[in-house]
Order: C-alpha cells, then structure tokens, then sequence
C-alpha cells in the first residue's frame, strides 16, 4: 500500500463531503430531537411543579376550610350552649314566679279560712252567750246555780268550738 497525496486529498475531501453530508442529514435532525426532548422533559417538569404548586394550595385552603369549619362549629356550640343557659334561666324564673304565686295564693286561702273560722267562732260564742244569757233569765239563779251555770258554760265551750278555737 502506498501512499499517495492524491489519494490522501480525495479522502480528505471524501472526509469533509461525508462529514457535512452527516451534519445536515442527522446531526441537525438528532439535536432537534434531543431539543425536543428536552423541551418536553423541561415542560413535564415545570408541570409538575405547576401540579404540586396546586396541590399544595389546595392543602393550604383544605386547612383554612377545616379551621373555619372548626371555629363555626365552636361558635354554633357557644351559641347553644347560651341559648341552653338563657333557657334554662327562663323556666327557673318561670318556676320561681309560679310558685310565688301558688304561695301567694295559699296564704290567701289560708287567711281566708282562718277569717272564715273566726267568724265562725265568734257566732258560735256569740250563740252560747245568748243561750246562757236566756237560761238565766229564765230561771232566777242563786250564787251556787249561778257558779254551776258558769262551769257548764266554760266546759261547753271548747267542744262546740272544735279546734278553729286556736287563734295565731
């Protein structure tokens, strides 16, 4: 083999031809491919940073919804809780103002009755006056009849009385 300079330049330039003919028909093509690539590598990433972004505001307002939901909650609790003690207040003073009143109302009766048996007492008295008052003058009495007239009187009277005799 031996070496020749006309060969070595028609290699060279064969070289150079096969060279640029590569270059435009798969190193061009190849590099817009791997550009590519790494445009969709690049745009899957930023996606996915966008998703996680997403995500984490989402999280963000899940929380922000739970605490308002929990503050709500509170605040409904609170509320009933008030309305449970106003309530509860209401029928205690309802009950306290019913039972004033039933007192109040006893008490009437009672003194009601109590005048009613003093009354009752005071015509009985009265009539046991008036009896022994007429069998006195009925019959003319002695010191001893009268004595005896006086004890049958002051004996009958606690019985026809009964117990409204008490007073206080």
């Amino acid at each position: 083999m031996e070496f020749s300079i006309h060969s070595l330049i028609w290699s060279i330039i064969n070289f150079t031809v096969f060279f640029l003919l590569l270059r435009w028909l798969l190193y061009r093509p190849v590099l817009r491919l791997l550009d590519a690539r790494r445009d969709e590598v690049s745009d899957n990433l930023a996606r996915a940073e966008s998703a996680r972004q997403e995500a984490e505001a989402g999280r963000a307002e899940y929380e922000r919804r739970l605490a308002q939901a929990r503050e709500e909650a509170q605040a409904m609790i609170r509320r009933a809780q008030a309305t449970a003690e106003r309530a509860k207040d209401d029928i205690l003073s309802q009950a306290q103002r019913q039972s004033d009143e039933m007192l109040e109302r006893a008490q009437k009766a009672i003194s009601a009755e109590k005048e009613r048996a003093l009354a009752e007492l005071r015509r009985e008295v009265a009539d046991l006056a008036v009896l022994a008052a007429s069998k006195i003058i009925e019959r003319h009495l002695d010191a001893d009849e009268h004595r005896r007239l006086v004890d049958e009187f002051v004996s009958r009277l606690p019985e026809e009385s009964g117990p409204a005799g008490k007073t206080g």
